[in-house]
């Protein structure tokens, strides 16, 4: 799992994660009230009071289920992190360097000036004697 999660919490920590989780478990089992979903309503509503009350009252013991919660965040991370990248290299970044292919771009290649392909630099620095 997670390396560096701590198998118990302190009590502000713990609190905070459980108000924080409860409370958007919470506007889940509203959103499925407001949508006449009565199965996902209840569950989502257990959850958010267990959680809540968890944070209210025991906070300091909420490592286990925290450790669980970043468990579960550290699988979808693999499998969305890759699929997110992917798409960004396949949407923009491979049409921008065909594109610029297209039209005879090539940022990598330089072009020699002088038969040389150093740049020289026109703000002077100093003779760099001084540097710290």
């Amino acid at each position: 799992m997670a390396h560096g999660i701590p198998a118990r919490l302190s009590p502000a920590e713990g609190r905070k994660f459980g108000l924080t989780v409860g409370a958007a478990f919470a506007v889940l089992a509203a959103i499925m009230w407001w949508r006449d979903h009565q199965t996902p309503m209840y569950v989502f509503g257990a959850l958010a009071g267990v959680l809540i009350l968890g944070g209210l009252v025991i906070p300091g013991h909420l490592g286990p289920v925290f450790r669980g919660w970043m468990g579960l965040a550290l699988l979808i991370s693999k499998v969305t992190t890759p699929l997110f990248m992917g798409i960004v290299f396949f949407i923009v970044i491979a049409p921008v360097g065909i594109i610029m292919r297209l039209f005879g771009r090539n940022p990598i290649r330089h072009k020699a000036v002088n038969k040389s392909y150093w740049s020289n630099r026109s703000d002077a620095r100093g003779d760099l004697t001084h540097q710290f």
